[in-house]
């Protein structure tokens, strides 16, 4: 008998024994702060999503943001001094081409004056040169093709000029009619010295190729005008 209450008392102290420690846990629930409490729950589901979530970007520092306006103030800069020589250099290239256009003028326009004043001056015949007389030329009515080959503004200059040609290429004016024509180029008029006649225009153009030998201008016109 002592025997079984002996294992009665062993029996009882475990069952209370179990019953504490279950108690310890109900109580632990009950009173807040165990692993079931609904706070520390939701705590640590934030804690695994934030463990989840990938860590956040952190943005450039002000030393990198003043690096790299540093950087694109230096670009710009030199952008700017690369447009600024590239302007320079086609102010030189204007500069250059202005001078030899002033160049071609001056020289256009002294060639000009030197024609003139060939056109205008006597030339003395040279020994053994056949001279035209000043007798009454041959006329003719218009059409046809002519020579032409010299203009003037006025009409005294018209007499020198002529004669001119005529001790340059004797053989261009003589026995030939001879028409002086008005024209209008650019606002100013002009008197232009044409020699004809040619039924063809071709047979114009060959002997206008020839006269370019000895004279400075020919052009063949239709061979209109006053007789000369």
């Amino acid at each position: 008998m002592r025997g079984l209450q002996l294992i009665k008392s062993k029996l009882f102290l475990l069952l209370a024994g179990t019953l504490v420690l279950s108690g310890c846990s109900t109580i632990d629930g009950f009173l807040g702060g165990g692993m079931n409490d609904p706070a520390n729950v939701a705590a640590s589901e934030q804690e695994e999503m934030a463990q989840q979530m990938p860590p956040e970007e952190m943005g450039p520092t002000q030393e990198q943001l003043d690096a790299e306006k540093d950087q694109a103030l230096a670009e710009q800069g030199m952008r700017l001094m690369d447009a600024q020589n590239k302007l320079t250099f086609m102010q030189g290239e204007i500069s250059t081409l202005n001078a030899e256009l002033n160049a071609v003028r001056q020289e256009a326009l002294e060639k000009q004056a030197m024609l003139e004043q060939q056109m205008a001056e006597p030339v003395a015949p040279a020994e053994g040169a056949v001279v035209p007389n000043d007798g009454p030329r041959a006329s003719a009515s218009n059409g046809g093709y002519g020579l032409h080959v010299a203009s003037y503004e006025l009409q005294e200059s018209v007499s020198p000029g002529l004669r001119n040609i005529e001790r340059r290429i004797p053989v261009l004016t003589n026995g030939r009619p001879i028409k002086i024509a008005n024209a209008t180029v650019r606002g100013r008029n002009f008197l232009r010295l044409i020699i004809g006649q040619f039924d063809r225009q071709s047979d114009a153009a060959a002997e206008c190729q020839q006269a370019l030998l000895l004279i400075d201008f020919c052009e063949v016109i239709a061979f209109e005008g006053e007789d000369y």
